[in-house]
């Protein structure tokens, strides 16, 4: 069954609660709308969604640019997920230009007549791109899921998200491939705002939350190394003492260090060392904890050894290349190891 031959007044209401769910929805994101990027992205995906769900019912005249604002979904779900989950440090420099592509080639293909020498390149070629761009936004949530130390937000951004991964992927899969029918697409974009509009209900202000500055987390807690005292309710003393001592032995220096390899050299679960980094020390990030502690050591043996070579002392401290060890000291002492050697 195709989207003609599916009666009108089921895919009516449908739409229409959809429609009424994405305003419910848009409401609640609005309050957030100046103060978080990923929430005038989330408003703009369900602008998309809307288009998708209506599209029947607008005039001739504007399918096209219905079409268009719907190709966009994918890259909007995309910078979501990349601007969510993904330290700034951390570039995509392919995915940005490909996932502008995705939709404004389209619009240009459009506005240009529809030439059939520039089908591919304006039409097709942004079709795979779409599948490319959903299948890295539901990556960028898998591959820095242990990062984010705050439970809560880790519960509330992986389930809007995958919600939300899985509404754009069927939709465009099923759009695409002409798999499905017009009543699978709807019901998969309800469903997917009735989850967003849950959690968000549940939890708004821990999905926009963002990773404190460096300076301010600087602020609440000491710079060094030594034993934090503060320990309450799960965040028992002897779990941040034993953290902290093997932090203090230098644990941090270890190449490609995850929390799961720290949470088993000090036999205890995740949940329960995440919820210590964040709570009693005062991080939100694992990663950045493990590279205040290593650039911390850097900084003192630039200073100390005068003689070293940088590069020696950035593979010491357990980075890998040069770049990420420049992009982490700089983050944190706002200057390059030259210069900060130097003053």
């Amino acid at each position: 069954m195709n989207q003609l031959t599916m009666p009108f007044d089921t895919l009516l209401f449908l739409a229409a609660f959809g429609g009424g769910l994405s305003l419910v929805l848009v409401l609640l994101i609005a309050r957030d709308f100046h103060q978080s990027v990923a929430a005038r992205l989330f408003i703009l995906l369900i602008v998309a969604a809307v288009c998708h769900l209506f599209h029947p019912w607008l005039p001739p005249s504007c399918h096209a640019y219905s079409f268009i604002i719907q190709s966009a979904s994918p890259a909007l779900f995309w910078m979501c997920c990349r601007i969510t989950f993904v330290p700034p440090e951390e570039s995509r420099k392919l995915l940005w230009p490909i996932a502008f592509y995705s939709f404004l080639a389209p619009l240009f293909f459009l506005l240009i007549g529809k030439p059939d020498a520039l089908l591919f390149i304006l039409k097709g070629l942004p079709q795979w791109f779409e599948y490319i761009l959903v299948v890295a936004g539901l990556w960028e949530v898998a591959s820095n899921w242990n990062n984010d130390l705050v439970e809560a937000r880790r519960r509330l951004r992986g389930g809007v998200m995958v919600a939300t991964g899985l509404a754009v992927g069927w939709s465009i899969l099923s759009f695409n491939l002409k798999i499905g029918d017009a009543a699978s697409r709807y019901l998969a974009l309800n469903l997917a705002i009735l989850i967003l509009a849950w959690l968000l209900l549940q939890g708004r202000s821990e999905l926009w939350k963002l990773i404190p500055k460096v300076a301010e987390i600087q602020a609440k807690k000491p710079t060094s190394v030594a034993l934090n005292p503060i320990a309450t309710n799960s965040h028992s003393a002897e779990e941040l003492q034993r953290l902290q001592q093997l932090m203090n032995k230098g644990f941090y220096r270890q190449e490609n260090l995850t929390l799961t390899m720290l949470a088993k050299k000090l036999d205890m679960p995740e949940y329960r060392l995440r919820s210590t980094i964040n709570n009693a020390l005062g991080y939100n990030n694992f990663n950045e904890y493990i590279n205040e502690l290593r650039i911390g050591e850097a900084a003192e043996r630039l200073a100390t050894e005068p003689e070293t070579p940088i590069t020696n002392i950035a593979l010491d401290v357990g980075y890998r290349t040069m770049s990420s060890f420049n992009r982490a000291f700089r983050k944190i002492h706002n200057s390059t190891p030259s210069d900060y050697r130097e003053n």
